[in-house]
């Protein structure tokens, strides 16, 4: 029995100490953010049913050029049509709002939950504050996705479950 105990306590104890590979995540280049939110929108069953896709890039003109590259591209069964970019909110309500500035955050929030759009970021310190979709890199170079659970109810947003087999989840 004490042989048991003590197993028990190592798996909680290692189950309980964070994996390395699991470490703090750099800030993603605008080439790859850009490449990364074409392709993990596809998971996001309302984006990828079939209707144009709307980009809007608040203060990062780097990712919205990136982006403008990819407009025509194939998001699962819908298209990317337009990749508009600005310093405020926009005008009109896109498919998706990217955004890189943590004095943006609640702002960007507000707006999001509201219009029940996506909220991503390259910058996965946002994912934290609330921003739903994120990506960095990792200490290994390679790109990892960042998912906000509580900001996708918020924004009422539909994941395919795969989604969760790739992405770190924050609440």
């Amino acid at each position: 029995m004490k042989c048991f105990s003590t197993t028990l306590l190592f798996l909680g104890l290692f189950i309980a100490i964070p994996d390395p590979a699991q470490g703090q995540l750099k800030k993603t280049p605008a080439d790859v953010a850009a490449a990364m939110l074409v392709k993990v929108a596809e998971f996001e069953r309302n984006l990828s049913d079939g209707r144009d896709i709307q980009i809007y890039v608040m203060a990062a003109p780097e990712v919205a050029a990136e982006l403008k590259k990819g407009i025509g591209s194939l998001i699962g069964k819908s298209t990317l049509r337009g990749v508009e970019s600005g310093a405020g909110l926009p005008s009109t309500k896109p498919s998706i709002l990217y955004v890189e500035s943590a004095s943006e955050v609640d702002r960007v929030l507000g707006y999001t939950r509201s219009q029940k759009i996506l909220s991503a970021t390259g910058n996965p310190d946002l994912v934290e504050k609330g921003i739903t979709l994120g990506f960095g890199v990792g200490d290994d170079g390679k790109p990892k996705i960042v998912l906000n659970t509580v900001g996708s109810v918020q924004e009422g947003l539909d994941w395919n479950p795969a989604i969760l087999r790739i992405a770190r989840t924050v609440n």
